[in-house]
């Protein structure tokens, strides 16, 4: 009777404290991959933090995971973040308490086997609900292992008898369930894109994307690194785009443990910011600047098309990034890039380049497919807010551009006011630039009568660009 009272307790001082809960479970991570996983997503629900940087910080912090756990562990952390309104929907007619009522440690193990119980094949129902009885004994009363096991074989029987929103009546509640979108943005779409466009986004957005890897042309060619890769990979092939790009599935390992990716043969980039460089397209000798460089991502790609020759300013505010940029380019073995913090609050003294590249802070709604905590992590709100910034930092760069040079605006979304009307904006206070409508080849499908480039997911099979050439006369 004391064992059942100091449970009791101990569950009444988790529910006001969840950092006991995370306790509980961080004792578990190193051995118990759904452990591991429920914990990144405690994490995720009660931090503001990304997706892939808290993933990739759990992971450095627990070593000797076999990939075969790691690729659990991804599959159940961004299967649950992708589908987490669809999931919960279901729960709320198999759970008489519903989610609103239930804490977020014991509906997130209900949404993982949930989710197992719907998207992976390979995981029998019974495994899936007894993994998860087991899990919420990790932390939790025995009343809460009954519950959890009563609600996932309530879903089980409910298969195929969930009561959805009439499509007919209700499209926005429809799609925003079905395919797990917050509504604020099913409705957008579909008031500018309409209901079918907005159908294919939302599907094509919930698919697990291909890993896309970028020859680094320093060190190799691509026909090489198929050939050397081919033995790891179980399905390798090229892009269809762009002429460096190589992309894989069926992953046997983990691509940054592989020596070709320490030796730095290739970076990981989608297929659509590999083509960003393209429309850059530096030549040797020149000066470029890269006025938001993240973490380095088109600098190492830049840096290629110049055959490492000349001088790239790779600039960026993020401490942080400005290391991980760096190390990558001592990686790939790029010496002509110059790292400098900045804020876009003033010009960058009085320096001026043949082609700036402003791949500028946005959404990343463009990216969902390969970031879907961007659904849950922006509002409205925040497009509005980053079209002041894009603004503001596509002024203060197009100051640094030499005559006769190149103004480049991208962004990795798809949204009107952090694309056309950014550049609306900018071409009608100055008149010194205009759009560039000269490609390569391999840039023609994506241009549209207005000269900008458009990356369409769910057309072109890659994340969501938007892009633009500016000349200054």
């Amino acid at each position: 009777m004391l064992s059942v009272q100091k449970v009791l307790l101990e569950y009444q001082a988790m529910k006001q404290n969840n950092q006991f809960i995370q306790s509980k479970l961080k004792q578990c991570i190193t051995n118990n991959p759904r452990a591991f996983a429920l914990y990144t997503l405690n994490e995720f629900h009660l931090n503001e933090v990304f997706l892939d940087a808290l993933l990739n910080d759990h992971f450095c912090h627990v070593k000797g995971y076999e990939q075969r756990d790691r690729a659990l562990i991804h599959s159940l952390v961004y299967g649950v973040i992708r589908w987490r309104l669809y999931l919960d929907f279901i729960i709320d007619q198999c759970a008489s308490s519903g989610c609103s009522k239930i804490e977020l440690p014991v509906l997130n193990v209900l949404r993982m086997g949930l989710f197992q119980l719907l998207f992976l094949d390979r995981i029998p129902d019974h495994a899936a609900v007894n993994t998860s009885v087991e899990l919420i004994r990790l932390f939790a009363p025995n009343y809460l292992s009954r519950f959890v096991n009563g609600v996932l074989r309530g879903c089980i029987r409910s298969k195929g008898k969930i009561k959805w929103p009439d499509e007919t009546t209700h499209p926005i509640d429809t799609l925003s369930v079905k395919y797990a979108y917050p509504k604020w943005l099913v409705k957008r779409w579909i008031e500018y894109k309409g209901i079918a466009d907005t159908k294919a986004l939302c599907r094509y957005g919930n698919e697990v994307p291909p890993i896309i890897l970028r020859t680094n042309t320093l060190k190799t060619s691509r026909s090489h690194l198929l050939e050397l890769l081919s033995s790891d990979f179980t399905h390798i092939s090229k892009t269809f785009h762009s002429p460096d790009g190589i992309c894989l599935s069926s992953i046997k390992l983990a691509v940054g443990q592989l020596d070709s990716f320490k030796k730095g043969l290739y970076q990981v980039q989608d297929e659509a910011a590999q083509l960003i460089s393209f429309i850059v397209s530096p030549r040797p000798g020149e000066t470029i600047l890269d006025a938001c460089a993240g973490r380095g991502g088109k600098t190492g790609h830049l840096a290629q098309f110049m055959n490492n020759k000349g001088t790239i300013f790779a600039v960026d505010h993020s401490s942080e990034k400005r290391h991980i940029l760096s190390h990558e380019m001592q990686r790939l073995g790029v010496s002509i890039v110059k790292i400098r913090q900045h804020r876009w609050e003033k010009v960058l003294n009085n320096l001026l380049f043949d082609r700036v590249l402003v791949d500028a802070p946005c959404s990343g709604l463009g990216v969902i497919r390969r970031h879907p905590d961007m659904k849950w992590k922006k509002t409205q709100r925040h497009i509005f807010q980053n079209a002041i910034q894009q603004k503001k930092i596509l002024k203060y760069a197009s100051l640094h551009v030499k005559a006769g040079g190149t103004l480049i605006y991208a962004v990795c979304s798809l949204e009107p006011e952090e694309t056309f009307q950014v550049i609306a904006d900018f071409l009608s206070q100055n008149k010194t630039f205009q759009v560039d409508r000269q490609c390569q080849l391999c840039l023609k499908p994506f241009m549209d009568k207005n000269g900008y480039y458009i990356f369409r997911p769910n057309i072109h099979e890659m994340d969501g660009f938007f892009a633009v050439c500016l000349k200054k006369l």
